[in-house]
């Protein structure tokens, strides 16, 4: 088995991407991927696999998609369990922060209450999502709507909801 690894540029600034043969595993921003020890949990959970550097295309894919304002929902990566496992937490929090429409927001305790988990476990375990954008923790906001907790900055975070705003054809007044 190999996996690949790479970077691309987007309209947030690079990212740093791994994808399996069955599809993406890692989307994140340059500083905060350096810190997740994608290739020691792989290893971990299925021994030695084979490690280059490649385009990732299936994902470079999506997200040339996602930006060019043509979205394609990305559907739970059921392969996920076989590579990087999430935790039970993270996967009831992540597949609710999946179920967010494009161009839509919830808070931080619909999360919660959706994944039945406490708002402070449900925001930790939304930072603990390493496929940015492609489940997208950026639509998760602050009971008030205001835009807190995200991993690439909250600058990053207003970008993709503007991003999504224009895209889908609404505008903030």
């Amino acid at each position: 088995m190999a996996v690949e690894w790479g970077t691309c540029s987007s309209p947030v600034g690079p990212l740093t991407l791994v994808e399996c043969p069955e599809g993406p595993l890692v989307v994140e921003f340059p500083r905060r991927a350096a810190r997740l020890p994608w290739i020691e949990r792989i290893t971990a959970h299925r021994g030695p696999v084979q490690v280059g550097p490649g385009p990732c295309a299936a994902t470079t894919a999506w997200l040339d998609r996602f930006f060019a304002g043509q979205p394609e929902p990305f559907p739970w990566p059921e392969y996920l369990s076989a590579w990087l496992p999430p935790s039970p937490g993270q996967e009831a929090v992540w597949r609710a922060i999946c179920e967010i429409p494009f161009g839509e927001t919830r808070s931080y305790q619909e999360i919660a209450r959706r994944a039945r988990r406490h708002p402070r476990v449900a925001g930790q375990l939304t930072g603990s999502n390493h496929l940015a954008i492609l489940i997208p923790c950026h639509r998760v906001v602050g009971a008030d709507g205001a835009l807190v907790g995200y991993g690439g900055g909250v600058s990053r975070k207003r970008k993709l909801l503007n991003h999504e705003l224009r895209a889908a054809g609404l505008r903030l007044r």
